[in-house]
Protein backbone atom coordinates (compact mmCIF):
# COMPACT_ATOMS: atom_id res chain seq x y z
CA UNK A 1 0.00 0.00 0.00
CA UNK A 2 1.34 3.42 -1.00
CA UNK A 3 1.72 5.88 1.92
CA UNK A 4 -0.41 9.00 1.66
CA UNK A 5 1.14 12.42 1.24
CA UNK A 6 0.55 14.71 4.23
CA UNK A 7 -1.87 17.00 2.40
CA UNK A 8 -4.01 14.04 1.25
CA UNK A 9 -4.87 12.99 4.80
CA UNK A 10 -7.55 14.59 6.95
CA UNK A 11 -5.26 15.26 9.91
CA UNK A 12 -1.54 15.95 9.60
CA UNK A 13 0.67 15.39 12.69
CA UNK A 14 2.61 18.32 14.12
CA UNK A 15 5.95 16.71 13.25
CA UNK A 16 5.01 16.46 9.55
CA UNK A 17 3.71 20.03 9.56
CA UNK A 18 7.04 21.20 10.98
CA UNK A 19 8.83 19.36 8.16
CA UNK A 20 6.52 20.85 5.51
CA UNK A 21 7.17 24.35 6.86
CA UNK A 22 10.88 23.62 7.34
CA UNK A 23 10.79 24.74 10.97
CA UNK A 24 11.37 23.06 14.34
CA UNK A 25 8.33 21.71 16.25
CA UNK A 26 9.00 24.05 19.18
CA UNK A 27 8.45 27.00 16.81
CA UNK A 28 4.95 25.67 16.10
CA UNK A 29 4.28 25.39 19.85
CA UNK A 30 5.37 29.01 20.25
CA UNK A 31 3.21 30.20 17.36
CA UNK A 32 0.20 28.41 18.89
CA UNK A 33 0.69 30.33 22.14
CA UNK A 34 1.01 33.71 20.41
CA UNK A 35 -1.56 33.38 17.60
CA UNK A 36 -5.04 32.36 18.82
CA UNK A 37 -6.21 31.40 15.31
CA UNK A 38 -3.84 28.42 15.38
CA UNK A 39 -5.77 25.65 17.06
CA UNK A 40 -4.48 22.15 16.36
CA UNK A 41 -6.67 19.15 17.05
CA UNK A 42 -5.67 16.78 19.82
CA UNK A 43 -6.02 13.07 19.28
CA UNK A 44 -4.56 10.77 21.95
CA UNK A 45 -2.59 13.71 23.36
CA UNK A 46 -0.93 14.37 19.98
CA UNK A 47 -1.44 17.51 17.92
CA UNK A 48 -2.80 17.37 14.39
CA UNK A 49 -3.71 20.01 11.84
CA UNK A 50 -6.41 20.07 9.18
CA UNK A 51 -5.91 21.53 5.70
CA UNK A 52 -7.35 24.95 6.61
CA UNK A 53 -4.94 25.18 9.55
CA UNK A 54 -2.04 24.19 7.26
CA UNK A 55 -2.94 27.02 4.89
CA UNK A 56 -3.00 29.39 7.85
CA UNK A 57 0.41 28.15 9.02
CA UNK A 58 1.91 28.68 5.56
CA UNK A 59 0.47 32.21 5.60
CA UNK A 60 1.98 32.82 9.08
CA UNK A 61 5.38 31.61 7.91
CA UNK A 62 5.23 33.79 4.79
CA UNK A 63 4.29 36.87 6.85
CA UNK A 64 7.14 36.22 9.29
CA UNK A 65 9.56 35.83 6.37
CA UNK A 66 8.29 39.19 5.06
CA UNK A 67 9.30 40.78 8.36
CA UNK A 68 6.09 40.75 10.39
CA UNK A 69 6.34 40.18 14.14
CA UNK A 70 4.01 37.59 15.70
CA UNK A 71 1.90 40.47 17.05
CA UNK A 72 1.77 41.89 13.53
CA UNK A 73 0.79 38.49 12.13
CA UNK A 74 -2.01 38.24 14.70
CA UNK A 75 -3.33 41.69 13.73
CA UNK A 76 -3.05 40.87 10.03
CA UNK A 77 -4.99 37.62 10.46
CA UNK A 78 -7.70 39.39 12.48
CA UNK A 79 -8.02 42.04 9.77
CA UNK A 80 -8.06 39.41 7.02
CA UNK A 81 -10.80 37.50 8.83
CA UNK A 82 -12.93 40.62 9.08
CA UNK A 83 -12.53 41.37 5.38
CA UNK A 84 -13.66 37.94 4.23
CA UNK A 85 -17.26 38.11 3.00
CA UNK A 86 -19.82 35.90 4.68
CA UNK A 87 -20.83 32.85 2.68
CA UNK A 88 -24.48 33.97 2.71
CA UNK A 89 -26.10 37.19 3.84
CA UNK A 90 -28.65 36.96 6.69
CA UNK A 91 -31.42 37.62 4.16
CA UNK A 92 -30.24 34.72 1.97
CA UNK A 93 -30.09 32.43 5.00
CA UNK A 94 -33.69 33.31 5.93
CA UNK A 95 -34.86 32.74 2.36
CA UNK A 96 -33.13 29.36 2.20
CA UNK A 97 -34.47 28.39 5.63
CA UNK A 98 -38.04 29.27 4.61
CA UNK A 99 -37.69 27.27 1.40
CA UNK A 100 -36.37 24.27 3.33
CA UNK A 101 -39.19 24.47 5.89
CA UNK A 102 -41.73 24.59 3.05
CA UNK A 103 -40.12 21.57 1.40
CA UNK A 104 -40.16 19.64 4.69
CA UNK A 105 -43.86 20.43 5.20
CA UNK A 106 -44.62 19.20 1.66
CA UNK A 107 -42.68 15.97 2.22
CA UNK A 108 -44.49 15.38 5.53
CA UNK A 109 -47.85 15.99 3.83
CA UNK A 110 -47.01 13.53 1.05
CA UNK A 111 -45.84 10.92 3.57
CA UNK A 112 -49.11 11.27 5.50
CA UNK A 113 -51.09 10.78 2.28
CA UNK A 114 -49.06 7.68 1.43
CA UNK A 115 -49.61 6.33 4.95
CA UNK A 116 -53.38 6.87 4.68
CA UNK A 117 -53.52 5.05 1.36
CA UNK A 118 -51.90 1.93 2.86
Amino acid sequence: MKPKKPLETLYVPLSEVAQLLNIKPHVLYYWEKKIPQLKPYRISNRKFYKKDQLELLFKVKKLIEEGYTLEGVKKFLNLYKLEQPALFSPKEVLTKEKALRKLIREVIKELKEIYKSL
